[in-house]
């Protein structure tokens, strides 16, 4: 019994000081210390912010892009099309002085007859159409203008054609020449750069 009484005694004293040193022993605490970017990782940051102001960028160029190709789209006028289309499906017809059908035109009669398939009342002759509308400079000409000349040596406006491509200051026009009727021709070329007088708007764009 007292080997018995020993053991636990024993024992006890054994736990006791196992929970006493638990309780007092300090628990580990775990630290977290802030560490500073490295210079490679504040270059590569810096490189990110670079890409995001590129591509910040690039989506307003691509903006102002579709807005001026808005802009552009609201020059577009139906009717200058057609027209242009009417004129070139008289191509090949042969020149007629005082004609105005497809057997045979001469430039005013081209002309004419051309316009007044949208109801846009010409003058007969090629003189006469250089008193109608707004004249304007060789560099803001734009397809559906007129286009007058002094061919031959003469001191007044004798021809007429209308404009259907301008590059720069190359000029591209339709009308009914002599020699080969109704054809393309352009400002660049000697005859019409040296015959060129005025061109003449004969309608509104921003309404038709």
């Amino acid at each position: 019994m007292k080997n018995l009484a020993l053991t636990l005694v024993t024992l006890f004293t054994v736990c006791l000081s196992t929970e006493v040193t638990a309780q007092v022993q300090p628990k580990k605490v775990t630290t977290v210390t802030k560490t500073s970017l490295k210079p490679q990782q504040k270059t590569k940051e810096n490189l990110t912010i670079a890409e995001i102001n590129k591509r910040m960028n690039a989506v307003d160029d691509e903006f102002d892009n579709k807005s001026s190709k808005k802009e552009e789209k609201s020059d577009y006028c139906y009717m200058t099309e057609q027209l242009i289309n009417v004129a070139n499906d008289y191509q090949g017809i042969r020149y007629q002085w005082g004609g105005m059908s497809r057997s045979g035109m001469d430039c005013s009669g081209f002309v004419k007859t051309a316009f007044n398939q949208f109801k846009v009342d010409l003058p007969r002759t090629s003189r006469e159409m250089a008193s109608r509308g707004e004249r304007v400079s060789k560099n803001e000409a734009k397809p559906g203008d007129l286009i007058f000349f002094k061919n031959g040596g003469s001191r007044v406006i004798n021809h007429v054609g209308i404009v259907i491509e301008v590059n720069g200051d190359d000029i591209k026009f339709i009308h009914s020449a002599t020699s080969k009727g109704v054809s393309i021709n352009s400002t660049k070329e000697a005859y019409y750069s040296k015959g060129f007088v005025q061109i003449n708007r004969v309608y509104d764009r921003q309404v038709l």
